[in-house]
């Protein structure tokens, strides 16, 4: 005698086969209530999904390749521990994922990368240049879909973005920094490489905040720090050396560099940067660092995956399974 069914459990929820199959298979454009819903049928019907069965039987083997940074940057480490524990757990599920790291703001080498390519899908963190958008309409004319992740790259012709909407971080950093600072006094902005679109689209939203209601700042040109602790450090110490500091706003990595150079500033300068790493949560806990914007990359992982798998199965993702929320952190809320 078979087991319960999908078929059972759809019945039980009241909601559509494929509905269940994106409950479970965590493919987002499902409404919470309705997700309840449907866990709860999994548990009354006795449901134990076998996806690795499941694909076997449509001889389906999923092969997905992530080309991302790579470096000793903070929120790179995480990016990588992510992507290796759903490589891990990715297996039992037949779905194989391959991380192609490359060089960060390098576009030959991710050029290289992505000529190298063996998959059904691709989830890439790359420079937005015109060479990689010649590699990714390649990529996408031999049948293989393409996930911009993190930054994203709307002229590429990809076929979606996994990720955080950028210019509301920026915006969101202005917010912040207008109300600390008292719309008043130097502001310095640090970006990794403005040819990044997650770090020009930052910026952006963080300028026309600061323009739009906090006029009596005064915007430092834009600073480029590679992601680079000694280079950001340099940055800093060589702009307070010329005026006082009233806000730093890091829009990349290079925060260790970064931690040494607001330590040694005084009056110590409203601090604002992105991700939650080990050295930004530490950084909050010791006044160095005022907010962090988070994103949660292993949520991006998952979705990035879900999403690909879609496109792989010819299914269209939902509006928002790529959306990645944004969360604040300061000193009073950090674990």
């Amino acid at each position: 005698m078979s087991g319960p069914t999908v078929r059972d459990v759809a019945e039980v929820a009241q909601v559509s086969l494929a509905t269940v199959d994106r409950v479970l298979n965590n493919r987002g454009g499902v409404s919470a209530k309705v997700v309840d819903r449907v866990k709860a049928a999994v548990v009354q019907t006795g449901y134990v999904r076998n996806l690795a069965a499941a694909n076997l039987s449509r001889r389906r083997i999923y092969r997905f390749c992530f080309v991302v940074p790579t470096g000793d940057t903070g929120f790179v480490a995480l990016l990588h521990a992510a992507l290796a524990q759903e490589q891990h757990r990715l297996r039992e599920e037949q779905v194989v994922v391959q991380i192609v790291p490359t060089r960060p703001f390098d576009v030959e080498d991710q050029i290289a990368a992505l000529r190298n390519l063996d998959c059904d899908a691709v989830a890439v963190m790359v420079s937005e240049a015109p060479e990689i958008n010649e590699e990714i309409a390649s990529l996408l004319a031999s049948g293989v879909r393409v996930v911009s992740l993190v930054a994203d790259l709307p002229s590429s012709g990809r076929d979606a973005y996994v990720g955080p909407d950028n210019v509301m971080a920026g915006r969101t950093a202005a917010e912040f920094m207008g109300r600390f600072i008292k719309d008043a006094g130097n502001i310095l902005m640090i970006a990794g490489s403005l040819a990044a679109r997650d770090h020009s689209e930052r910026l952006l939203g963080f300028q026309m905040v600061m323009q739009e209601r906090f006029d009596g700042c005064t915007l430092l040109p834009a600073a480029q720090g590679a992601d680079d602790a000694a280079r950001v450090e340099q940055i800093v110490l060589d702009a307070a050396r010329d005026r006082p500091i009233a806000g730093i706003y890091a829009i990349g990595a290079g925060n260790r560099g970064l931690v040494r150079a607001v330590g040694t500033l005084d009056p110590k300068p409203v601090t604002i940067v992105h991700e939650l790493t080990q050295i930004s949560r530490e950084a909050l806990r010791t006044g160095t660092f005022d907010l962090v914007i988070d994103q949660d990359i292993r949520a991006g992982v998952i979705a990035a995956v879900g999403v690909m798998r879609d496109l792989t199965d010819s299914i269209t993702p939902p509006a928002d399974a790529g959306r990645i929320k944004l969360n604040i952190y300061s000193r009073e809320n950090i674990q």
